[in-house]
């Protein structure tokens, strides 16, 4: 990574940085907070299968019987066939070949389910585990994870929570768990290094006067809790802009061959790079959108299409992560809001369907697995898994009861998992 105009800072040592950030400022308001175990608070020791979490967001709801549960030949199937995967008895599009090829480290829920149809609602409910209501916005289960879990154990100034491509609010855990948004994976280090032509005095000038402008607020405003929670949020990005923490961001590391696999002209290809990046140094959560799954209309060119895009860098991700040592400790979760309906509409497009959907989740878990089976793509056949149950998943791998409940500011109690019926997908583990 280059940041022109400032070479001193980049041949400053961790301790010049932060000696000097620290000092710029006097150290006593937001910049007396340069601590990463006071941002994001210490790890909690439990049995667990998985250190981090990708998951891999198919936005717009992909269709489940033209991707992970063809049903070829039949009234509803559509043109595509199914081929055989590495995973005796379970088959998925043609136009997935080289996921096939990686489901023997890889297992399937072929039995998703939820009344959500509207594409707002049901994202809303599959990141929060909660259906939105006008007085709070719910935390993420990402954001949940980030507070139980802690930073990284290995760059300890990273943020535990990132998202590319999509962009969540905090919610009632505040902005000390929301996540670090990267909007393209091809510029993620862009908002970590100091402009040209700025240097690190202007820089450091720059903090010293947005500090002393806080303390003047303060004074006038002592109980101000969103000052504090904007103080926290500050300091984490100071302490991502260290170089060697923000090169993490920075793609051009990486071989082009290797960027070549993953999608060298793909948005979401890049974000999967970006991702075992960041799992490679230790980031507990990270989500990569998708978009586009929204059919219709055009639902079988439009999939033809997206799949490819998919195979591509889905399949080149596990193999990264095997070939790393990582994918054993790392579950990666590949689902979307809903599924598409059965019937084909006039448009040659399928609508929203939320009775049944597909979820792939690799890592972690037991490979092989198929959890569940579909009614002909049009229900649930056997074996039905909610949201909740996919969440109390997730949290059992990483490590975090999901039973705990967390308070709002206003004092709310909400569970981690709202369903208490809900439980882990136990097929997964065995």
């Amino acid at each position: 990574m280059t940041c022109r105009g400032c070479e001193s800072y980049q041949r400053m040592t961790r301790r010049q940085w932060l000696g000097s950030a620290a000092g710029a400022v006097g150290g006593a308001s937001f910049l007396g907070l340069l601590s990463p175990e006071f941002l994001y608070g210490a790890p909690r020791k439990k049995d667990y299968t998985a250190d981090t979490i990708i998951l891999l967001w198919m936005a717009g709801g992909m269709s489940h019987i033209d991707t992970f549960d063809p049903q070829p030949k039949t009234d509803v199937g559509g043109p595509f066939e199914a081929i055989r995967t590495a995973a005796e008895g379970i088959q998925i599009s043609e136009h997935l070949p080289k996921i096939a090829r990686q489901f023997n480290n890889l297992s399937i829920i072929r039995s998703m389910t939820s009344n959500e149809f509207d594409h707002s609602r049901a994202s809303y409910q599959m990141h929060t585990g909660y259906v939105p209501i006008s007085s709070i916005k719910h935390s993420t289960l990402g954001s949940v994870l980030a507070k139980y879990k802690g930073p990284s154990p290995r760059d300890r100034f990273l943020p535990p929570y990132v998202s590319i491509g999509i962009d969540w609010a905090a919610g009632y855990l505040g902005p000390k768990y929301a996540p670090y948004y990267v909007g393209n994976a091809t510029d993620g280090d862009a908002n970590l290094v100091i402009r040209d032509g700025l240097g690190t005095r202007r820089f450091n000038d720059r903090l010293k006067l947005l500090d002393e402008l806080d303390k003047t607020f303060k004074r006038k405003h002592p109980r101000n809790h969103a000052l504090a929670a904007y103080a926290q949020h500050f300091n984490a990005a100071l302490l991502m802009m260290r170089p060697q923490t923000a090169k993490v961001f920075d793609l051009d590391d990486e071989p082009e061959r290797l960027r070549e696999a993953y999608g060298f002209q793909s948005a979401f290809g890049q974000g999967c790079l970006l991702a075992r990046r960041l799992t490679q140094a230790g980031v507990r959560f990270v989500e990569v959108s998708f978009g586009g799954w929204d059919t219709h209309q055009d639902n079988f060119d439009t999939v033809a299409n997206k799949s490819a895009e998919l195979d591509a860098a889905f399949s080149t991700l596990v193999q990264d992560l095997r070939h790393k040592g990582l994918f054993d400790r790392t579950m990666v979760v590949l689902t979307s809001e809903f599924g598409r309906t059965p019937r084909i509409n006039g448009n040659e497009g399928r609508d929203h369907y939320p009775q049944v959907w597909s979820t792939v989740i690799g890592g972690g878990v037991k490979p092989g697995r198929r959890v569940g089976l579909s009614d002909g793509g049009k229900g649930v056949d056997r074996r039905p898994v909610r949201v909740g149950d996919l969440h109390a998943t997730l949290c059992d791998a990483i490590g975090v009861d999901y039973s705990q409940t967390n308070r709002a500011p206003d004092k709310r109690p909400f569970r981690i998992v709202k369903d208490k019926k809900a439980r882990p997908v136990r097929e997964l583990f065995a």
